[in-house]
C-alpha cells in the first residue's frame, strides 16, 4: 500500500498513523498497489487549532494563474494592415519558349568529361600540324621549281641557299608537328577507351603499355591504331546499339584507309631521298623532291580532313545521346 498526497501529488509505502502529508499538511490517501484508493484516513488537529482552522488551511489551492493586463481603454490601436501593390499580371509578345528546349544549359552540365580536354588538345593539335605540313609542302615545292629552273638557267646563289635552308626549316617543323600530333593522338584514345569500358562496367582487355605500342610506333600503328578504335567503338556500342556500332566501324576504316595511303606516299618519298644520297642523277633527286612535296602536301590534307571525324566518332553512342522528349504545361 502507498499513501498519497492529492495535493502535491507525492507518495511513500504505508505506515500506520501517518495521516498528514509531511510537505504541505494536507490528509493523505492510502491506495493499494493498482492505484485503487482505500478508506480515508482521518487527519488529527494539530494541538493549538480548532476543526474549522484545520480543514481551512488543508483546502486545495485552487490552480489558477493570475496574469495582469492593461485595461481596454489604455490599450493602444491596432496597427492598420500594410497593403501590398498588387503585381502585374505577366504577358508576352510570343509564345515563351523556355522548358521546351532538349539542350542543357553549360552551366547545368555538371562536371567535365575525362575525355574533354584530351578531345580538345587534339583537335589544335591536327590544326597545327596542318599547318606546319602545309608550309613544308609549300616549301619543298619552291625548291623543286628552282631545281627545274635550274636545269636550264643558272640560279643566284643567296636563292639557292635561301630555299635548301627553308626546306630544311620547315622539314623539322613538320617532323615535330607530327610527333606532337601523335601524342595528343595517343592520349586521347587512352582517355576515350578508359571512360568507354568503364561506362560499360568492363575492364580493358589490353594493358597501358600494350595500347601505347600500337598507337605510337610508326607503321604498327596504321594496323594498331584503328584495331584499338575498332575495339572501343564495339565496347561503346553494345549500349548504344548495332546500328551505330556500324557507323562508328565505317567511319574508322575511312580512316584507316586514308591514314595507310598517307604512310605508304611517306615511305615513298623516304625512299627517294634515300636514294638520291647515293646516286648522282639529278633526275633522281628532283623525283625525290617531287615526291616529298607530294606526300606532305597529302599529309597536311589528311590532317586537316581527319580531325573533326576523328573526335566525333562515338558521337552516336549513349554518352553523347540525344536526351529523351519530354512533356511540359502548355
Amino acid at each position: 500500500m502507498l499513501d498519497v498526497c492529492p495535493s502535491c501529488r507525492i507518495q511513500a509505502p504505508h505506515r500506520p498513523g501517518r495521516a498528514a502529508c509531511p510537505r504541505c499538511g494536507g490528509p493523505l490517501q492510502v491506495v493499494d498497489q493498482a492505484g485503487r484508493a482505500l478508506a480515508p484516513t482521518a487527519v488529527p488537529p494539530q494541538r493549538g487549532q480548532s476543526h474549522q482552522q484545520q480543514a481551512r488551511r488543508l483546502a486545495p489551492r485552487p490552480n489558477l494563474r493570475w496574469i495582469a493586463d492593461r485595461p481596454a481603454e489604455a490599450r493602444p490601436s491596432p496597427r492598420p494592415a500594410r497593403k501590398t501593390a498588387a503585381l502585374p499580371t505577366p504577358s508576352y509578345r510570343t509564345v515563351p519558349r523556355w522548358g521546351l528546349s532538349d539542350s542543357v544549359p553549360a552551366a547545368a552540365e555538371g562536371p567535365q568529361s575525362p575525355t574533354t580536354e584530351p578531345k580538345a588538345a587534339l583537335t589544335r593539335a591536327f590544326a597545327l600540324t596542318t599547318y606546319m605540313l602545309g608550309g613544308a609542302a609549300v616549301a619543298h615545292l619552291i625548291r623543286y621549281i628552282v631545281a627545274v629552273v635550274n636545269r636550264s638557267t643558272p640560279i643566284p646563289m643567296w636563292l639557292d641557299l635561301l630555299t635548301g635552308a627553308a626546306v630544311l626549316v620547315f622539314g623539322v617543323c613538320a617532323v615535330v608537328g607530327m610527333l606532337f600530333a601523335l601524342y595528343a593522338f595517343v592520349r586521347w584514345l587512352l582517355a576515350e577507351r578508359a571512360q568507354t569500358f568503364a561506362t560499360a562496367n568492363r575492364l580493358d582487355p589490353r594493358s597501358t603499355r600494350g595500347q601505347v605500342l600500337l598507337s605510337a610506333i610508326p607503321l604498327v600503328n596504321v594496323v594498331g591504331a584503328p584495331l584499338l578504335l575498332t575495339e572501343t567503338a564495339m565496347c561503346d556500342g553494345e549500349s548504344a546499339g548495332a546500328g551505330e556500332t556500324l557507323k562508328s566501324v565505317e567511319r574508322i576504316k575511312r580512316i584507316a584507309l586514308a591514314w595507310a595511303v598517307v604512310n605508304f606516299l611517306a615511305l615513298l618519298a623516304l625512299a627517294y631521298r634515300i636514294g638520291s644520297l647515293f646516286s648522282d642523277s639529278v633526275q633522281v633527286s628532283a623525283d625525290g623532291l617531287a615526291i616529298t612535296t607530294l606526300s606532305l602536301a597529302v599529309s597536311a590534307v589528311f590532317a586537316h580532313w581527319v580531325a573533326p571525324r576523328l573526335v566525333t566518332i562515338f558521337d552516336g553512342s549513349t554518352r553523347n545521346s540525344r536526351p529523351e522528349r519530354r512533356m511540359v504545361i502548355a
